[in-house]
């Protein structure tokens, strides 16, 4: 499992690709489970979390690229 600090280095093209993989081994470890011979049940939960994490840097990337804006921290808005 890799750390956010570490795959906000990576290019967006390889985020995808990390995505991808994640997403189909999601899916292979969803049909190990339906046949009831998965040894660690944790690894579903993991690979979601990973995915969702994915998800939230590419998004983060998607924003920076449209915006301009790295959208971190806590922004007080003025009236």
């Amino acid at each position: 499992m890799s750390k956010a600090k570490e795959l906000r280095e990576l290019a967006q093209d390889e985020l995808d690709q990390k995505l991808q993989d994640r997403v189909k081994e999601a899916f292979d470890l969803r049909k190990v489970k339906a046949t009831g011979k998965l040894d660690n049940p944790l690894q579903v939960r993991l690979i979601r979390r990973e995915i969702a994490r994915l998800q939230t840097l590419i998004n983060e990337k998607k924003n920076v690229k449209e915006t301009g804006n790295a959208g971190h921290g806590n922004i007080t808005r003025k009236a």
